[in-house]
């Protein structure tokens, strides 16, 4: 029995031995020796980055409004300016800057420096998503839509090429945000100008129409000639009635069969005849179909869209007018209050912060993965 209690006793401490071991070695691979090494790149081997920062915010000389919920909450209200510098910002983190540089400035050159390391260095014949990856790690940019300034930091491993790139950089953006605006003021005039040539066209058409029906008509204004026939049978009318009181006058000493009671009749009768002549010219169709009122007709719709169309081609010269105005008001361009400095010296990486960041994250996934193991054996011998 006390053969069997020290075998297992001997059985147990072999076990213990072997797991403190094995906890050991796990620690040194997994913790000591990549602090280790990353103890010796930095210290030794990683290249000094020097960064350059300026900071921009693009502005507009036009007015901006801020609505109530941005009053109240004290955040200016998001502008043209505001889009732009958002749009910058993209640009600046993309691979359209990177073709634009490398028309001007050797990227592979700057990037790939003698002083750089293997790690570190951007590398040759890189694609255009391995150039853009290493791009963003060495050019950073942040937009504050609080205060609107942006903010550029430029890495390199000479001071002199971080400062030029940072200019470089600027020099681009700038050139980007003259072109947004010159293509906002060119749209906009462009289409003011559309608006006035329609306008204008309809206006034409108008008035083409207009003279053509007055040529088929022969009359140069169906209004003024229905005015002046309104006119003729008002006369008429006054005549009939001064007719008729004289013809009432003789018949009150006077037989029918008087002449002048006969020729005072015929005068009323013809009044009334002619009255009643004048006015089916207005009102009906003739043999020839030159009522007025059939004139009138097709008149009313082509004065009515002269009159309309004449208006509108008013309103958008004043339009277009307006939009020059306005066109040569709206400016925006890219205001720089810190300018690109040469830097004195290298502030990345930070090699203490790096090799405690290694060695932190390696004994946090030591930990995780030994106790991981740990439970795993506890289930498989439960099992």
């Amino acid at each position: 029995m006390n053969i069997k209690l020290q075998k297992k006793h001997k059985t147990l401490l072999n076990k213990l031995w072997k797991n403190r071991n094995s906890k050991q070695r796990s620690f040194i691979l997994v913790v000591i020796l990549p602090t280790l090494l990353a103890s010796i790149y930095y210290t030794f081997i990683a290249s000094g980055l020097y960064m350059v920062e300026s900071r921009f915010a693009v502005k507009g000389n036009e007015m901006q409004q801020m609505d109530l919920l941005s009053g109240l909450a004290g955040i200016p209200a998001q502008g043209g300016s505001s889009s732009d510098s958002y749009i910058v910002q993209d640009y600046i983190s993309s691979i359209d800057i990177i073709q634009a540089l490398s028309n001007d400035i050797d990227l592979e050159a700057i990037y790939n420096h003698p002083d750089a390391d293997w790690f570190s260095a951007m590398g040759y014949e890189k694609t255009l998503e391995e150039t853009l990856k290493y791009w963003r790690k060495r050019v950073t940019v942040s937009y504050d839509p609080t205060t609107t300034i942006t903010t550029l930091k430029v890495r390199a491993f000479n001071p002199e090429q971080a400062q030029q790139l940072a200019k470089a950089i600027i020099r681009q953006s700038e050139f980007l945000v003259n072109s947004l605006s010159e293509r906002a003021r060119q749209d906009d005039l462009e289409f003011a100008n559309e608006e006035v040539a329609r306008a204008e066209a309809r206006v034409t058409r108008a008035r083409v129409a207009m003279n053509d029906f007055r040529t088929s008509i022969e009359d140069l204004d169906p209004t003024q000639t229905a005015s002046a026939k309104m006119m003729l049978i008002a006369q008429l009318e006054g005549q009939l009635a001064q007719a008729k009181t004289e013809l009432d006058v003789l018949l009150s000493y006077m037989n029918k069969s008087a002449p002048e009671v006969v020729r005072s009749t015929r005068r009323v009768n013809a009044i009334k005849n002619q009255i009643m002549a004048e006015k089916k010219r207005i009102t009906s169709n003739g043999p020839t179909g030159d009522a007025l009122a059939g004139v009138f007709a097709d008149y009313e719709p082509l004065l009515t869209e002269r009159t309309f169309s004449e208006k509108a081609y008013a309103s958008t010269l004043a339009s277009l007018e307006a939009a020059r105005v306005e066109a040569s008001r709206k400016h925006r361009y890219l205001a720089t209050f810190v300018e690109p400095t040469l830097p004195d010296e290298a502030v990345e990486p930070i090699r203490a912060k790096a090799i405690a960041t290694v060695f932190f994250g390696a004994i946090v996934a030591w930990a995780i993965g030994f106790l991981g193991i740990g439970i795993v054996r506890e289930h498989v011998g439960w099992v």
